[in-house]
């Protein structure tokens, strides 16, 4: 009886089992009403699921009748499909242009690789390269075709300089504009300014991208022609660099770590006399002039003679003999050490990472040490909105050596390294001490240049997807907060510091910059053959940057070196604080249409309204245009059978180059360190001073640039690459023409004159082996650029051009010493010619016994050129002697 009741209950249990279950049966298209065979069907939170046939359809069996069925097929949008009691669906998926293909990043958005119309450089920045960068630039260098980076110094975090087809600019800034995941950040030129004091010593730029770190990088994007750049209006007249970040992938969490370690040493070093020559050409030179010889040789000892109130003895010591390269470099090393963990599901991702760096240069007062941290959230907070965050900190500390002084002589490290003398006669317990002034250990151990620097970089989107499909509304806050304090000290064995009883100067930088964006996204395709990806938009952009200068000398004590300012005596630089704010209120819209797959249109338009400017000046709008035919996917080409890719690129558009100070139209007052007055009370009076002539109708450099491309693949792009060729005007040039001294200034600050760049960028890949095993490809890129001044507006004067005196306009650059070894200044700018010509005079040898001398020269002196005969050297005898901008640049 109790076993009849056991299976009454089973077969029940088994009745409402079963009355649970219900098939489910629909069909799966595309937008257009075509089916999409192959979608993958699976219910939502469960394992059973199935993929739709031929037809589109699909069947199978849903464990309740309100499950959700998940939907996803490659290169459509996915869909969750509640099905509410439904037996029977139909799911429509539409494009998703990001997952269909390879995708570009453009300004405020993406677009198909296939469907980008205007000049963009991708760099893909594997982890292999980016462990072993320490900067931006570096992953920069010889990456992409017509992008130039120039390191300005060797020191460990040194100025670099970025050139994106050639200079555009006299004046203003020729660094192009860096965006990190829609952040706009500061220049990789912009540092603290120059506290001014002793000598020429010039204080050598530091690297203003520091604080981007290569590791977190996932590709670079680099904007090239006007088509590409005009949606950054008045800033991207230089290029724009596109930066973005990663982000966390689904499944487990991801845990990587490194230690990478290097070495730098110099690899070649200065032929100089060794000890025993240089006591020879001692002896020769005191023998040829009636002396006595300071040095007895013997073999390879050198013993000094010395003369103790005309009593001459030789000494019973041999002296030291020392080659101060060898002495001073040493091996730089570099450690780099870091981990990151990233990981995500369906409703978001996160990537954490953190790092540190140690690179000691090849003097050991050389070293920079930077600490960083970056957090990447993307979240999905419901069905229609999403929340992205980037967050990065930085520290950073270096110790630079000196740099070079612009007056020569043993007042700068290097040419004192070189100059010191390599036979030291004298016991010596401490180089710095013993060896007197300006000896290559006080550059070393008595020369302090200390940055300390702090970056915060952030931002925090919400995207939201309105009902319309394709249509999202995005809103983006983002700021770039930068700290930095330099100090440069003197100490009383350097050249500087023993004339000045010890110097110090001291620069700070402050910078609080931050952007709204709202902008509206519209990507859809119609019926598989029409494709819109467009924008609209509506920025503002703050930035506001404060900064200071102070330089003391005549140190009670140096012991505290950097440390306490007080402590000198004599103010050479008044503290002066240095602001710099600007806002930017732009409009911006850009349409890309795609036909067919085949054709495609795209422009753009930005107006810029910059606080810089007066009110009539202040607006400015900035177009583009360009085209595209992608000729592979024409049938009288693709039966050719010959091409992989094949793609021809037309683009126009004018970008702005807003490169004058903040305050650059108004009149502006200071102080100048070399007028101060003393008061009875043995204070210092510090007059105000009017700086400028103030100039209202200043506005920006205008670029207008035209770009014809051509993208190319063979054998299923086993061999690819692209020809692109380039001509771009810029007017309106910021110069400085000279006016009556009887102003009491010497020049004034107009927009006047036009330069030019054309070029040719060629850029070629080839994949030699490609197997499951073993990947093997190469590439390379060369560039043309050819830059002319085709107008500079200012009076024609007689110049020697190619060996025949001309008239022309043309200014000279400015002055780089005060020293009596470089006099006049050294680059010249002439109307017809390249930018920035090395401009003086031309030698031909040295005068030997018996040459006619000319003017005051004497036997032994360099031979310079009379140009034009009149018996005198003046400066109608300087001519171009150089050129500094490259034929071509190529990796």
């Amino acid at each position: 009886m109790q076993l009849k009741y056991i299976f009454i209950a089973l077969a029940l249990a088994f009745c409402q089992l079963a009355g649970a279950q219900h098939n489910v049966t629909g069909t799966v298209k595309d937008d257009t009403g075509g089916p999409l065979p192959g979608a993958t069907i699976k219910i939502k939170g469960g394992t059973s699921g199935t993929v739709s046939d031929n037809d589109g359809t699909f069947s199978l069996t849903a464990p309740e009748k309100s499950s959700v069925l998940l939907v996803s097929f490659l290169g459509f949008e996915a869909r969750e499909i509640p099905l509410r009691g439904r037996t029977e669906v139909e799911v429509v998926l539409g494009d998703n242009p990001e997952l269909l293909e390879e995708v570009v990043v453009v300004g405020y958005g993406t677009v198909r690789k296939s469907d980008l119309t205007g000049s963009v450089s991708t760099v893909e920045v594997e982890d292999r390269v980016a462990r072993q960068s320490s900067t931006v630039d570096q992953l920069l260098q010889g990456r992409a075709a017509g992008v130039q980076v120039t390191q300005n110094g060797g020191t460990p975090g040194g100025g670099i300089s970025v050139r994106i087809r050639g200079t555009n600019s006299l004046r203003g800034n020729n660094e192009p504009l860096y965006v990190i995941d829609g952040v706009i950040i500061s220049s990789a030129g912009e540092d603290v300014a120059p506290a001014g004091g002793v000598g020429n010593s010039g204080q050598e730029a530091q690297n203003g991208l520091n604080g981007i770190n290569p590791r977190d990088i996932e590709n670079i994007e680099i904007l090239k022609d006007a088509s590409a750049t005009a949606i950054y209006g008045s800033r991207g007249a230089n290029g724009v660099v596109l930066i973005t970040t990663k982000k966390g992938e689904g499944g487990k969490a991801k845990i990587n770590a490194f230690v990478t370690t290097g070495f730098r040493d110099v690899t070649k070093k200065y032929d100089v006399l060794d000890g025993v020559d240089y006591a020879r050409y001692r002896n020769e030179a005191a023998l040829a002039v009636g002396n006595n010889v300071d040095y007895q040789i013997v073999g390879d000892q050198v013993f000094a003679i010395n003369n103790d109130g005309g009593r001459r003895s030789v000494s019973a010591r041999p002296a030291d003999l020392r080659n101060w390269q060898d002495e001073v470099y040493q091996t730089g090393t570099n450690l780099n050490f870091g981990g990151s963990v990233s990981g995500g599901n369906d409703q978001g991702n996160y990537y954490l990472s953190a790092g540190y760096n140690d690179q000691h240069g090849i003097v050991n007062n050389s070293r920079f040490q930077s600490g960083d941290m970056r957090l990447n959230l993307n979240q999905k907070l419901n069905d229609n909105l999403q929340a992205e965050a980037r967050f990065s900190a930085f520290y950073a500390g270096s110790d630079f050596a000196e740099a070079g002084d612009l007056v020569g002589g043993n007042s700068s490290f290097i040419r004192n390294l070189l100059n010191f003398n390599p036979v030291v006669t004298n016991e010596v317990d401490d180089d710095v001490e013993d060896l007197g002034n300006s000896n290559p250990y006080a550059w070393v151990n008595d020369f302090a240049d200390i940055s300390k620097e702090a970056r915060y970089i952030g931002s925090l989107a919400f995207t939201y997807q309105l009902p319309l499909k394709g249509l999202s509304f995005q809103t983006k806050a983002g700021g770039n907060i930068r700290n930095k304090d330099r100090r440069r000290f003197y100490g009383l064995t350097t050249f500087q510091g023993a004339n000045a009883n010890g110097a110090l100067q001291m620069s700070t930088l402050e910078i609080k910059a931050y952007q709204i964006n709202n902008v509206l996204r519209f990507n859809r395709g119609f019926k598989g053959r029409h494709r819109i990806n467009a924008i609209a938009g509506v920025t503002y952009d703050v930035r506001n940057s404060e900064g200071t200068i102070y330089a003391v000398e005549d140190f009670v004590t140096t012991q505290l070196t950097t440390q306490q300012p007080f402590l000198g005596q004599v103010i050479t630089t008044p503290l002066s604080i240095q602001r710099a704010d600007q806002q930017i209120f732009s409009v911006l819209g850009r349409i890309n249409y795609t036909f067919n797959d085949k054709y495609t249109l795209t422009a753009s338009v930005r107006r810029d309204g910059v606080s810089k400017f007066a009110p009539n000046q202040r607006y400015g709008t900035f177009p583009s245009f360009a085209a595209a035919w992608r000729a592979v996917d024409e049938a009288f080409i693709s039966n050719l059978e010959v091409f992989s890719e094949l793609k021809f690129r037309a683009g126009w558009g004018q970008i702005g180059n807003h490169g004058i100070g903040a305050y650059g139209t108004l009149s502006n007052y200071g102080s100048n360190p070399n007028i101060l007055y003393g008061t009875p009370t043995n204070g210092t009076s510090v007059p105000v001073v009017l700086n400028n002539i103030a100039n209202p109708e200043l506005t920006w450099e205008t670029t207008e640039q035209t770009n014809f491309g051509v993208d190319f693949g063979f054998f299923k792009n086993r061999f690819s690459g692209s020809v692109d060729y380039y001509d771009k005007t810029t007017k309106d040039l910021l110069q400085n023409i000279p006016i009556p001294e009887s102003s009491g200034f010497s020049n004034l600050l107009i927009n006047r004159g036009t330069i030019n760049n054309r070029g040719v960028e060629l850029t070629l890949q080839a994949v030699l082996v490609d197997s499951k095993k073993v990947d093997f490809s190469i590439g390379g890129n060369i560039a043309f650029n050819k830059t002319r001044i085709e107008n500079l507006g200012i009076p024609l004067d007689l110049i020697l051009v190619d060996d025949t005196y001309e008239q022309r306009s043309y200014y000279l650059g400015d002055n780089i010493s005060r020293g009596s070894i470089f006099k006049h200044p050294a680059n010249i700018f002439i109307e017809g010619e390249e930018s920035g010509l090395f401009y003086g005079f031309e030698s031909a040898g040295i005068y030997q016994a018996g040459d006619d001398l000319i003017g005051n020269a004497q036997v032994g002196d360099l031979r310079i050129v009379d140009q034009n005969g009149d018996g005198i050297i003046d400066n109608q005898d300087r001519k171009v002697i150089g050129n500094p901008n490259p034929d071509l640049c190529t990796a």
